[in-house]
């Protein structure tokens, strides 16, 4: 019996601790890395090149190098949350400066009269995703209480196997007082706030971290008139979040005054991916591009640890922590295709569209290849198929000079990847973006400034107990890109 409850707990650990749909979707929501002037183009720049952008877009657009470079781009971004819970609103932000592009570009030229004009080859370091988020919902009165899904959970188990079977969550609770047995029951629970009954909730998440990408390219000119490329991208990630839900009982008559759970989580780890495109000339003034960004393998561990505090109207308050918990696991992103066109209009300036496509339903939760007994995750990737979808994105860009000066507009739409159907779905990622830019022979100066919004809601516990959080996110950031070339 103890090797069966065991076995059961284990499982229960697994289930609740393996990656679910909202965790395999952050590491496949990227973006475009680059410099200033691309962002500033709206990262429209599939068919533009030239640019440490194609790393990270279309690295055919390497092949339209004519000399070295080396270039790197620092920034610093706002990130404001505004959220809504039960009709009252709160907001937090968070703020930061990072290097979003550092790039090495080698050109060599052909001997003259050959058809392949010259190669270009380097490194470029992007930061693809950034996670420094800070948010903060506060609901005043709310009739739904998250000790009512330890109570789901415990029921049916003695409290003498609680430890083993949930050592990160409803044991907690119980050890607290938070919930505890009927009387005259041993596997038969309630909560000490009743769910129905009002509370004050205080939810804040503390997010840091990005996801980083070292790509390794080579790109080549065919007759000034094809250009094709690859780049083989190593990524890093680094995802810290602490989070804290915090319940204070509105109705003087319970025992319990408030509690708090809190969660401490760290994901590291790294993964690869490959990209290749290729850019034709149509005609003198017209360029059309396309490329393939496959997914993303990745093999992650998670080092998490919750902590339980219980304050009572009368007496002392409880305080619990659980062991410290590791579990490894693989994620594989979805992949992409970008289109693209671009109008040039000789040395004057230029017009570029890119569409893209991604199907998120594609992306795949795997058990860690060390692992022995190994977890399928059909129930997260069943998820993942019914509640997200494929997204047609779009980024339109314009840059037009006079003199050594580049005057720049941007803007990219990126569609909620949650279907339409599901509670969480939220609005489009709509960015704006602009900037200048001061060139010469061999040296470059670029700033750009981009502004996004988007819409989105989540569930601060189990969607069957409580109303979604609707937030309002915006992103500023602004970009400043030096070049050098010989």
């Amino acid at each position: 019996m103890r090797l069966l409850v065991s076995v059961v707990g284990a499982v229960a650990v697994l289930s609740l601790f393996a990656q679910n749909e909202e965790d395999a979707l952050r590491y496949s929501l990227t973006v475009p890395g680059g410099t200033a002037r691309s962002w500033a183009l709206g990262s429209a720049f599939d068919a533009v090149g030239a640019d440490p952008a194609s790393a990270s877009i279309n690295p055919a657009g390497f092949g339209l190098y004519n000399a070295s470079e080396v270039s790197l781009t620092p920034g610093f971004e706002v990130n404001d949350a505004r959220s809504t819970h039960y009709g009252t609103s709160a907001s937090d932000n968070d703020q930061r400066f990072f290097f979003n592009n550092m790039s090495l570009m080698l050109f060599y030229p052909n001997d003259a009269g050959k058809d392949w004009r010259g190669g270009c080859f380097g490194i470029s370091f992007d930061r693809l995703a950034s996670f420094h988020w800070n948010e903060r919902a506060v609901g005043e009165h709310v009739n739904s209480s998250e000790l009512t899904r330890f109570v789901n959970e415990a029921n049916g188990h003695a409290y003498g196997d609680l430890e083993t079977l949930f050592p990160f969550t409803s044991f907690l609770a119980w050890y607290t007082y938070a919930i505890d047995t009927l009387p005259g029951s041993t596997d038969q629970y309630v909560a000490a706030i009743p769910q129905g009954s009002d509370v004050k909730q205080t939810h804040t998440i503390d997010a840091s971290g990005r996801m980083n990408g070292s790509s390794f390219f080579y790109a080549n000119n065919y007759k000034d008139k094809l250009y094709i490329g690859a780049a083989l991208g190593l990524n890093g990630v680094r995802y810290e979040r602490h989070t804290a839900h915090t319940e204070v009982a509105l109705d003087t008559a319970t025992a319990l005054k408030s509690f708090q759970y809190k969660e401490d989580l760290l994901t590291t780890g790294n993964g690869i991916d490959l990209k290749i495109g290729i850019i034709g000339r149509a005609t003198d003034r017209l360029r059309l591009g396309a490329s393939f960004h496959s997914p993303m393998w990745l093999s992650l561990s998670d080092a998490y640890s919750y902590h339980i505090t219980t304050a009572f109207r009368v007496g002392e308050g409880q305080v619990k922590d659980s062991p410290d918990g590791t579990f490894s696991y693989r994620v594989t992103t979805p992949w992409s295709v970008v289109a693209s066109a671009a109008y040039v209009a000789g040395k004057h300036g230029l017009v570029s569209v890119d569409y893209t496509y991604t199907d998120y339903r594609q992306a795949r939760l795997r058990a860690s290849q060390d692992l022995v007994d190994e977890y399928d995750f059909s129930i997260e990737n069943g998820l993942i198929k019914s509640n997200f979808t494929g997204t047609h994105g779009l980024r339109v860009g314009t840059e037009w000079r006079s003199g050594n000066w580049y005057f720049r507009g941007g803007g990219a739409f990126t569609p909620d990847p949650y279907a339409g159907t599901d509670a969480r779905h939220g609005t489009a990622h709509k960015q704006y973006s602009g900037g200048i830019g001061f060139r010469t022979t061999h040296v470059s100066v670029d700033l750009a400034f981009i502004y996004g919004m988007r819409d989105t809601n989540y569930f601060q516990y189990n969607a069957s107990l409580v109303k979604p959080t609707s937030e309002k996110l915006t992103d500023a950031r602004t970009l400043i890109t030096v070049g050098f070339r010989p």
